[in-house]
């Protein structure tokens, strides 16, 4: 058995959620389709916030910008699980850790790519920080499922 089957488990399931959900395609279907207004439309948006894109479009800093955010996420998240790896001593504990290093993750990624471009239209770089960790509040048990599948496997 692998010795780093949390955070590898966490980086998985992190990178489909970003790749599925922070697509072009579906990020620009939900705001279209899904009425914000509701429970489904709100966890939704915030499901597509680490949106990345194809190409450029014009702007390539904010390009940087959005791919280095989906990126970071994913490796700000599988980081975090192997420092505190070790000290995940059951599965409640795994599932606790998992859910706190996406929103730690996601917190950190957004302010890191502030500073290449403010993409999010945050006012500073805190807020963009506060976005990302929304994210991460609202998404991150599904990573918090997974570390703790993790731990008890």
């Amino acid at each position: 058995m692998s010795k780093k089957p949390i955070p590898v488990a966490g980086a998985i399931v992190t990178a489909v959620l970003v790749l599925l959900f922070g697509n072009p395609p579906f990020a620009e279907w939900i705001p279209k389709n899904v009425d914000s207004g509701s429970i489904l439309g709100f966890v939704l948006s915030k499901l597509t916030w680490p949106n990345w894109w194809f190409t450029p479009n014009g702007n390539m800093t904010a390009f940087i910008a959005h791919e280095l955010r989906a990126v970071l996420i994913i490796a700000l998240v599988f980081a975090i699980l192997s420092l505190l790896n070790k000290g995940i001593g059951s599965g409640a504990v795994g599932f606790v850790v998992g859910w706190v290093s996406v929103i730690l993750g996601a917190g950190l990624a957004a302010f890191i790519t502030f500073f290449v471009s403010n993409i999010t239209g945050a006012g500073s770089a805190l807020e963009a920080f506060a976005e990302g960790g929304t994210f991460g509040l609202f998404i991150g048990w599904i990573v918090g499922i997974a570390t703790a599948i993790a731990k008890r496997g």
